[in-house]
């Protein structure tokens, strides 16, 4: 690999809340993730979503020689993808970095389906309430489900960013970054079972393992 390289980890995400929770994952949760001390950068494309996925093989070419490893994270909804499920597309775009010369397991895709929002109820309950100042005295599931946001035989919410905002418009909050920071200070690695999220956690492992 060329020695040019200086930065560890490169990241494009699609959005405020994405990087708000990447960053604080790697720069608080380290322990948790298993993986050693990096140098990283994380950019947002001013196109979001769909420039995640349609513009994300150009820019990060850009950045071949100064960083070692890139990841791309986007939410599957609403990113313009109508052929391809979240698993085919992240596999297509990392095969077209491939195939124009990036090394195997350099570039690591991750298509969120359906949103960021999903791994938010990977947290405890207990956090989950703190984070969006929940006061009722129901449970946040109990709510949910009377609101028809949950169904009962399901392990989250049939539209978890729906079902977020709710909470937050009930507890009078904002949707803001600082929100998912709180989350991800929170969230447990183990408990989240999201495809995604695992498959982010994984790749840094592999990638950084702790020392």
């Amino acid at each position: 690999m060329d020695t040019q390289i200086f930065t560890d980890l490169f990241i494009l995400v699609a959005d405020s809340q994405i990087q708000r929770t990447i960053e604080t994952l790697l720069t608080h949760r380290r322990a948790a993730l298993n993986i050693r001390e990096i140098s990283y950068e994380v950019q947002r494309h001013p196109r979001q979503d769909p420039g995640c996925r349609t513009q994300s093989v150009a820019l990060v070419e850009t950045i071949r020689l100064s960083h070692g490893k890139v990841i791309v994270v986007f939410d599957f909804e609403g990113c313009g993808e109508n052929r391809l499920d979240a698993h085919e597309l992240e596999d297509h775009l990392e095969q077209e970095l491939q195939g124009r010369g990036w090394e195997p397991d350099r570039v690591a895709y991750i298509v969120i389906d359906p949103e960021l929002e999903a791994w938010a109820f990977g947290a405890a309950p207990g956090h989950l309430r703190r984070a969006v100042g929940w006061t009722g005295t129901e449970t946040i599931q109990e709510w949910l489900v009377s609101n028809g946001h949950w169904a009962l035989d399901t392990p989250k919410p049939r539209n978890p960013k729906a079902a977020l905002e709710s909470l937050l418009l009930r507890s009078q909050r904002t949707r803001s970054a600082r929100v998912y920071e709180e989350l991800a200070r929170r969230v447990s690695l183990a408990r989240c079972q999201d495809r995604a999220f695992q498959k982010f956690c994984a790749t840094l492992q592999r990638w950084f393992p702790a020392e």
